[in-house]
């Protein structure tokens, strides 16, 4: 599959003119994971991690390369794949690049590329639009290799909405007799350079009393508009419950606050929508916060590296993480406050996606809520 073709220069043409771009050119050869930092006008730090099959690459890959970052695997059957995964330290607005050489080979061997792309936005899903080419069909997320009548064939993706994360999956597709090397491009990554409404640095929430109050702050803000507090009963279906005017304009740390008279009884889960004045918008995390009637509180947020924040009020606290199957991953807990505790998932900081329940029991007390882990 692979092909020798002098290339004098490249132009990214579809990234041309934007301040904020993540340049594959940087990354180093060979390693799994690589943050870039202070990209762009409004500074991003951006963290590459690649898991599954890594040792499937070739020496040195993944890559970088004029086309961008190549990643080169003999995966050793058909169902094999290597994940990539990008995290923004912040949300970032139309985000875009390409994915180049996605097809399939026939002749003295046969395998078939397969590559899907999924985002997110502080934990809520985001679909990205990605256009055809003439090597593969495009189905919903997926992308799989058809035929090789073209060189480095592109697929552009977009999303129109702010992501914080977007994992790219590249697997050898289902057709597959004879493994031997393949590989696929990923181009530089570019976004707007005007930046969303704030820069969001805390936000979380206690039960005081018989309501729960909440607090966030802001770092930077640029023409905002209004926070809008929204509640579930299960972080899927939000409502809104009230709304906050934000500052505006403003470089300097902005303390925000509301509360929700009428808290559900059990876990709530909350989210802020922030809101620019011309109407863009990004969602905040996912907080979740227990009310009860004896003023207990029991709050979680989903850190990184395997980790899970949890602030209780409740006496003498006994923790459990189990996931959607009952089995537990709780590896250790350790108090770093006075209310604070810090729970790991994974001794090692890798762990794997997906739904995890947190548990809590202080006397008659007992709480159990559900996080999702990227």
């Amino acid at each position: 599959m692979k092909r020798f073709v002098l290339v004098t220069s490249m132009l990214l043409v579809c990234l041309s003119g934007w301040s904020q771009d993540l340049d594959w050119g940087d990354y180093p050869e060979g390693e799994y994971s690589y943050t870039f930092t202070n990209i762009g006008n409004i500074p991003v730090d951006a963290t590459v991690t690649l898991s599954g099959m890594v040792e499937s690459f070739y020496t040195d890959y993944p890559r970088p390369t004029a086309r961008g970052l190549e990643l080169n695997n003999n995966f050793p059957t058909n169902g094999n794949s290597v994940s990539l995964r990008v995290t923004f330290s912040q949300p970032v607005s139309n985000l875009s690049f390409n994915l180049l050489d996605i097809d399939r080979i026939d002749g003295d061997s046969q395998y078939q590329d397969l590559v899907t792309v999924i985002g997110g936005n502080l934990g809520t899903p985001v679909t990205p639009t990605i256009g055809t080419a003439s090597t593969n069909t495009v189905t919903g997320n997926a992308i799989l290799g058809t035929n090789s009548v073209e060189d480095y064939a592109t697929n552009s993706i977009s999303f129109s909405t702010p992501v914080t994360e977007v994992t790219i999956q590249y697997f050898a597709g289902p057709d597959w007799e004879d493994p031997k090397r393949q590989f696929i491009f990923i181009t530089n990554f570019g976004w707007d350079d005007a930046g969303l409404p704030v820069r969001l640095v805390d936000f979380g929430g206690t039960s005081v009393a018989n309501q729960v109050r909440l607090g966030w702050q802001t770092s930077y803000e640029q023409n905002s508009d209004y926070f809008t507090i929204e509640r579930s009963p299960d972080a899927r279906a939000f409502e809104a419950i009230g709304r906050v005017s934000s500052k505006g304009f403003s470089e300097r740390l902005q303390t925000y606050g509301f509360s929700d008279p009428a808290p559900l009884k059990g876990t709530n889960y909350y989210r802020l929508r922030q809101v620019d004045r011309d109407g863009t918008y990004a969602y905040s995390k996912i907080v979740a916060v227990g009310y009860d009637t004896e003023g207990f509180y029991f709050q979680v947020v989903v850190l990184d590296q395997g980790r899970l924040q949890v602030e209780t009020n409740a006496p003498d606290p006994v923790f459990g993480l189990v996931d959607v199957r009952g089995l537990p991953s709780l590896r250790q807990v350790e108090q770093v406050g006075a209310n604070k505790y810090l729970l790991q998932v994974s001794p090692t900081g890798l762990v794997s996606s997906g739904l995890r329940i947190v548990q809590m029991r202080a006397g008659n007390f007992s709480y159990a809520k559900k996080v999702l882990i990227n």
